[in-house]
């Protein structure tokens, strides 16, 4: 198989791995932190999280530009193209700094009121190391940029990993002697760096890129930006939409409020992640095509095809969260965050509609008409916080779950579906239904996995994890008899057969 095919499996396998490693992570931090420390954790890492924004969209535009010039075996080019942006990266490293001294200078003002002496210290630390790592990662990204243009995905999913399995080992044993959230900090920045490490190596010695400056090209500089604002924006909006919720229930309820939700937008992250690994796949290859050729024929099919795959695999997902999710939180946390249940599905259903439809933001940010979308999402998340200040006070956790999912539903639901089908001419209705045949056998699943539940009681992980393969197998029984096409069918199978030999 090549780097496309192996990296999107080792992408699966690392999401397998991940989400394996939380269910045993999170109730032991749980175990060795307070709610309360947890919820800390998670509010300094929101804050901080605003910071990271600051890339102003330049990691993609790099790879789209880088691409570009790898398409048409333009050396020179690529050398120009990573140096221009390594420049401007060292000069966001400065303004990050900047940024952060002010957020740790506000941070007395907006959380006096809620947290401890204690809290207000450790906050401050967290921030510090967080700042730092911030300001040390995003220049690392003309080097991660590089490796995805090559397509070399193997190396950067092994990478991913071996983080993801050595994360959790390293914080667990400095937690035996230090159980405060300020160590958990310490170490993911620690290893964090040592992935920018080798990151840098495998970009210069093993692909062999080089960082040469051969004109300070204006119209270049110009483009990428021009390119990059729209990026750059959809980013901001999209903390400013996920966080918001986090940063003003710390103000008005406390972090163990905000330990609640985070754990609801874990498990949000888990589910997105299913989708992301074709968006992080596909773009170099979308770039290329969009670099070739205006014609819309064969995205608009990708388009399709892709989101049938992702439906098929999020629908496993949302429908067993929806049977087992409930028992699942409160053998995972306990009782305590039963709450988050609902938060999650407030949140999942309406949030698959952009999930399967990510390959349209890679054609979008391709073909450089990702304005609309990021002017969309200006609008939404404007009306979450306006929401979130209303309301939050009132209804907590579950009332931010609601907004986050009502704005998704508006813009991505009706909004950039129509733009999809109108402005970029990708064959939405021809999409819907691909995904209403697919939801038959979903829907049918669904029910039998209902009235299975209704007749027994799960109360242990052993009950659990049986019932989820139970269902597992009804719900593919299902959608490979009567939801695939016989292509389909036969892709699956044949990677079935590949992964036995």
């Amino acid at each position: 198989m090549n780097q496309l095919k192996v990296g999107a499996l080792l992408s699966y396998v690392n999401m397998a791995l991940h989400i394996l490693i939380g269910l045993v992570y999170v109730p032991l931090l749980l175990h060795y932190l307070s709610v309360e420390e947890y919820g800390l954790y998670q509010l300094i890492g929101s804050l901080v999280a605003y910071l990271s924004v600051m890339d102003f969209g330049l990691s993609g535009t790099i790879t789209r530009y880088y691409s570009q010039r790898l398409a048409l075996n333009d050396e020179k080019g690529q050398e120009n193209v990573l140096a221009i942006a390594m420049i401007i990266y060292l000069g966001i490293g400065v303004l990050i700094i900047i940024a952060g001294i002010v957020l740790y200078q506000l941070l007395d003002t907006i959380y006096g009121a809620t947290l401890s002496s204690h809290e207000m210290v450790s906050a401050k630390a967290m921030m510090v190391l967080l700042i730092i790592n911030v300001a040390l990662t995003i220049p690392s990204h003309v080097f991660t940029s590089a490796i995805t243009s090559h397509e070399q995905f193997v190396f950067l999913r092994l990478i991913t990993i071996i983080r993801s399995i050595m994360n959790p080992i390293i914080v667990l044993a400095i937690l035996q002697f230090k159980a405060e959230a300020l160590s958990v900090v310490q170490v993911q920045v620690a290893l964090n760096l040592l992935v920018i490490l080798c990151n840098i190596w495998y970009a210069r010695h093993k692909i062999r890129i080089k960082i040469h400056l051969h004109s300070f090209d204006g119209a270049l500089i110009k483009s990428m930006f021009a390119f990059a604002f729209f990026v750059f924006l959809s980013a901001i909006v999209d903390q400013v939409y996920w966080k918001t919720g986090q940063l003003i229930l710390g103000a008005v309820s406390g972090t163990a409020a905000v330990a609640i939700l985070s754990v609801a937008l874990q498990l949000e992250r888990y589910y997105a992640q299913f989708s992301t690994v074709f968006y992080q796949v596909l773009f170099p290859k979308i770039a290329k095509i969009t670099a070739i050729s205006d014609s819309m024929d064969e995205l608009s099919k990708l388009f399709r095809r892709v989101g049938r795959l992702q439906f098929v695999i999020l629908g496993l997902i949302m429908t067993g969260f929806v049977l087992f999710g409930k028992i699942f939180l409160i053998l995972w946390v306990g009782e305590r965050f039963s709450d988050a249940y609902i938060m999650v599905l407030l949140i999942m259903l309406p949030q698959t509609i952009p999930l399967i439809q990510n390959t349209g933001v890679v054609i979008l940010q391709a073909k450089n008409k990702h304005a609309y979308r990021s002017i969309v999402y200006v609008f939404m998340a404007i009306l979450n916080v306006v929401l979130s200040v209303l309301f939050l006070r009132k209804f907590g956790g579950i009332g931010s779950a609601a907004i986050l999912g009502l704005c998704k539903f508006i813009g991505d639901g009706l909004v950039m579906n129509w733009y999809y089908w109108k402005r970029l001419k990708i064959d939405i209705k021809g999409f819907y239904i691909d995904i209403f045949q697919l939801s038959i056998p979903v829907i049918i699943s669904l029910v039998i996995g209902w009235i299975a539940l209704s007749l027994i009681s799960i109360s242990s992980w052993a009950m659990l994890f049986l019932g989820i393969a139970m269902y597992s197998i009804v719900y593919s029984v299902m959608v490979f008899g009567i939801g695939l096409h016989p292509n389909e069918k036969k892709l699956i199978t044949s990677i079935i057969g590949k992964i036995i030999r």
